[in-house]
């Protein structure tokens, strides 16, 4: 089968294989396609040889997240322990450090961004945006292993008309993307 599964929505962009991302100088913080863009690849980079942990990312994309989001992301939820991406587990230590000495960096591009559904409902202060987005991760001097998917996010406008990610959806919302 190609494509999305019935009911399901298409992949935004151009077939992945082929795609680049659009260059973006600055972000325009009252457009949600162009935050989420913004926003998941700072959050979703890492190099484990500069970056402090498994929760950098999210610590660099914080203020393009909800104070909600970004605390659970970053395990300072009520000021307590949260779900920090791994930071707090001790096997997700471990991970860490093994990416660390491989000298691991991984490149997240997010290649275009559609609502889910087709149906755009930032009117509404609140809208669910679907990625089409390409890793490149490599370790050490290794070549680069590419992957795609296509995550969606939740995104809400705030009272200073600027939007945030709220939430995401990390399983490839879309099934097959085009050009997989």
């Amino acid at each position: 089968m190609s494509g999305p599964p019935p009911g399901a929505s298409q992949a935004p962009g151009p077939p992945l294989a082929t795609a680049t991302a659009e260059p973006v100088s600055t972000v325009d913080p009252t457009d949600p396609a162009a935050v989420a863009r913004d926003c998941f690849a700072k959050w979703q980079s890492f190099d484990a040889r500069v970056d402090t942990g498994p929760a950098a990312g999210a610590e660099r994309a914080r203020d393009c997240l909800t104070p909600d989001f970004a605390a659970k992301l970053t395990g300072t939820v009520g000021g307590a322990a949260g779900t920090d991406g791994g930071a707090g587990d001790p096997q997700a230590g471990r991970a860490w450090d093994e990416l660390r000495a491989a000298g691991t960096r991984s490149t997240v591009s997010v290649l275009a961004v559609t609502p889910v559904g087709g149906v755009d409902t930032s009117t509404s202060g609140q809208v669910a945006l679907l990625l089409n987005v390409r890793r490149e991760t490599v370790a050490g001097d290794g070549p680069a292993q590419v992957t795609v998917s296509t995550p969606a996010v939740t995104m809400l406008v705030g009272t200073d008309g600027t939007w945030r990610i709220a939430g995401a959806d990390l399983n490839n919302a879309a099934g097959d993307a085009p050009g997989r």
